[in-house]
């Protein structure tokens, strides 16, 4: 049964895209990927996030090429080392509408 955590991963997912431009900026859409440095947000290419795909599995939208989830990218970006702040601090980035704000 998917925990918070899941069900937080693809709302994430579902607008990886809005997701990737708010804290990977320093990036840019290279068609169905989202390609900068690093998940500290640095320029270049080494990093890609799928933008669109299916909600699991290996293609699913919001991983990376190496299929972690598009949670984990938010921990490093925030500075807090546990998901349970990562889940908290993108539940507060997210709209009531599953958005990002």
């Amino acid at each position: 049964m998917p925990g918070p955590a899941a069900d937080l991963a693809r709302r994430l997912a579902r607008d990886a895209e809005a997701v990737c431009r708010h804290y990977l900026s320093n990036g840019r859409r290279q068609g169905r990927y989202w390609v900068v440095g690093d998940v500290a947000n640095s320029p270049g290419r080494s990093l890609y996030v799928r933008l669109h795909g299916s909600d699991s599995g290996k293609g699913a939208a919001g991983k990376w090429t190496d299929y972690v989830a598009a949670l984990v990218m938010l921990r490093p970006r925030a500075g807090r080392p546990y998901c349970r702040g990562s889940a908290a601090f993108a539940q507060h980035n997210l709209s009531p509408s599953g958005r990002v704000a």
